[in-house]
């Protein structure tokens, strides 16, 4: 999900936006059976023909909260990742998103209004901060999801990321789990055509060793987003043969 994390306004909460029950508990039981639903349909109709396999996807407490940063491609990331946070059993999740991007298309809008905390990006508006703050604290009752680069990159390189993700970890307290998704260029892109066929179990996705918030809670704002840009890197290449994780249905 494109976003822009630079202290620049939220959108107005739709009315099936997660977090529209402001001061409540805003995960209901419905909403944990819906990304239920949207996660096994995801892995049946993403994750199972595209997916070749996970690294380190084992490394996760489901009775455990987290901070997703993970290396963007396509808007396919989102999806993908929705799937295999259903399959280790880490949702409901909430990702921070672009307004404009996923309100494009009627199908676009109604996954975002089930997993998606929307931003409208190009508007300058101090408030920014305080509404990335606001996703930071939905920590207590979610898995955060965050593509700190704040667009889609080549799949390959790990861009410079924004300092919106700062203002989240600060707030959230959440330990940080990097995820780079290898190959999913060869299946769809920002400005590219999407190939259904190209792509066939060529995806790998790889989830790095949890970081806890003590260990990035002193780092000055520009440290941390250096810190963040490098562990999605190295989520790729620290990965060991004994991490592997099979691409069964189900599991």
């Amino acid at each position: 999900m494109d976003a822009a994390l630079v202290p620049t306004p939220l959108s107005s909460p739709s009315k099936a936006h997660p977090l529209k029950d402001s001061g409540t508990n805003p995960v209901s039981h419905r909403l944990v059976f819906v990304q239920a639903l949207l996660g096994l349909g995801a892995s049946l109709f993403l994750a199972l023909p595209y997916l070749r396999r996970t690294h380190g996807l084992g490394k996760l407490d489901p009775r455990r909260r987290y901070l997703f940063v993970c290396n963007h491609v396509s808007l396919l990331d989102t999806i993908l990742l929705g799937a295999l946070c259903w399959r280790s059993r880490c949702y409901p999740i909430l990702v921070l998103g672009d307004k404009n991007v996923w309100e494009a298309s009627w199908i676009r809008k109604l996954l975002s209004s089930r997993i998606g905390f929307l931003l409208e990006r190009g508007k300058l508006n101090p408030g920014r901060i305080r509404e990335l703050q606001e996703f930071g604290r939905a920590g207590s009752h979610f898995h955060l999801v965050v593509f700190p680069e704040g667009t889609r990159g080549d799949g390959v390189q790990v861009a410079r990321c924004q300092p919106g993700i700062y203002y989240i970890a600060q707030e959230a307290q959440l330990p940080i789990v990097p995820v780079f998704i290898e190959n999913m260029q060869l299946v769809s892109t920002k400005n590219g055509r999407f190939h259904p066929l190209g792509g066939l179990r060529k995806v790998e996705v790889h989830f790095g060793e949890p970081i806890p918030a003590s260990t990035y809670r002193p780092m000055p704002r520009e440290d941390f987003t250096e810190f963040v840009r490098r562990s999605i890197a190295a989520a790729q290449q620290t990965q060991s043969a004994g991490h592997l994780s099979p691409v069964l249905p189900g599991v």
